[in-house]
């Protein structure tokens, strides 16, 4: 998969995504980024942190496939920022979306990226 090519194809799904990357089993950034014209809200240091957590994150959640199912994404609303966290084979895709999007709104986002990914149960 064209990592780079996705996260373009993301970024064109909604103009309030802010941030749209695809990172490794230890954190580190493979291909996208920031939206451009857009500033982040945490220093590089902190964007790292959150990054390697979520890795951590993933494989912790994986303890539980075999007796609750693959997770398909994790959707976490924050006063200043939301963010949609996809599970992939052996990387993950991160989205930070604009405080003002409704979890309606996300949610779309959410089946859409799925989607993107091939791995959206309620297509059709």
């Amino acid at each position: 998969m064209d990592f780079a090519k996705l996260c373009d194809r993301v970024f064109a799904l909604n103009d309030d995504i802010r941030y749209v990357a695809v990172i490794d089993d230890i954190g580190t950034v493979v291909a996208g980024g920031m939206r451009k014209g857009t500033d982040s809200i945490t220093n590089q240091a902190n964007d790292e942190l959150y990054l390697a957590q979520t890795a951590l994150r993933k494989s912790m959640r994986e303890r539980f496939d075999q007796t609750m199912g693959k997770a398909r994404f994790a959707y976490v609303e924050r006063d200043k920022i939301s963010i949609l966290t996809f599970f992939m084979d052996s990387n993950t895709l991160v989205l930070t979306l604009e405080p003002n999007l409704d979890s309606h709104t996300a949610m779309d986002i959410a089946e859409d990226t799925l989607d993107l990914l091939g791995k959206n149960n309620n297509s059709s």
